[in-house]
């Protein structure tokens, strides 16, 4: 199984320099597009408990309805700032 930028993210740093070659093209642009702002501290990832990894690595997927009422309360807030 290859490896995940989100398991990437929660790797020592040494050991993620190590491993970065096993990331595929699509998780590297993962890395700069989607995850580019997560940044775990060394300490962080030593004291993140396993069920705290796990729901990173594994993020719960929006139901469609979920979706579009982001989407139409993020349309709310540039219609907004529009006006101003």
């Amino acid at each position: 199984m290859a490896l995940t930028a989100r398991e990437w993210l929660l790797l020592p740093q040494e050991e993620a320099e190590l491993r970065q070659s096993e990331l595929s093209k699509e998780e590297c642009a993962k890395l700069r597009l989607e995850l580019s702002m997560i940044h775990f501290t060394e300490d962080e990832k030593r004291k993140m408990t396993a069920e705290h990894k796990y729901q990173f690595t594994h993020p719960k997927e929006r139901t469609a309805q979920e979706k579009a009422d982001f989407n139409k309360k993020a349309a709310e807030i540039f219609r907004m700032m529009q006006k101003k």
